[in-house]
């Protein structure tokens, strides 16, 4: 055989058996510790409490009784339809109204600039989880306000307009109608 050839298939040889040694696996860059985790979750249990305290003083000022939801939300009908029995479930689509209001009485946005909306009730995008379970609880022609935590709104990120980062809010809803898919 050729020197050459040799000294090629020695390299090549040399290269297989280096290639099949065990790797040891690499330590992440950078990691979230727990005591990190535990310290957001504080955080977020303070302003989740401080959120729902204001909203419960709110509410306490106002001669009309509301009800807090599974959700957290704490909700009250302006305007009930007496004979529809349907309300919209998920993957349903919806044509609703709605306003956003500060805590503060400022509008965010005025009922003319969002609605009327269709949305259908699976879709996470364009709808804010909120407002997906409010509407599950209304009938057709219903009218009702919500006072909606920033978690069950808008969140962390707002709407990266003109809602900041954890505002909870108001909201007047009037379901106009379901279309049942």
């Amino acid at each position: 055989m050729r020197p050459l050839f040799k000294v090629t298939l020695l390299l090549l040889l040399l290269v297989v058996i280096s290639g099949c040694k065990n790797l040891k696996p690499r330590k992440p860059v950078s990691s979230a510790s727990s005591s990190y985790n535990e310290l957001s979750i504080e955080k977020n249990k303070k302003l989740y409490a401080a959120e729902e305290a204001t909203i419960e003083e709110i509410i306490a000022n106002l001669d009309r009784k509301f009800t807090r939801s599974s959700n957290g939300f704490y909700y009250h009908f302006n305007k009930k339809d007496s004979t529809s029995s349907v309300t919209p479930k998920f993957g349903d689509r919806v044509t609703f109204a709605y306003n956003v209001i500060a805590l503060n009485g400022d509008t965010i946005y005025r009922q003319e600039e969002l609605s009327p909306i269709t949305k259908s009730l699976e879709q996470e995008y364009g709808v804010f989880k909120g407002m997906r379970e409010a509407l599950k609880l209304m009938h057709e022609g219903d009218q009702a306000t919500f006072y909606f935590p920033s978690y069950m709104g808008y969140g962390y990120y707002g709407d990266e307009n003109r809602i900041g980062t954890n505002v909870p809010f108001k909201s007047d809803v009037t379901l106009i109608g379901i279309n049942k898919e």
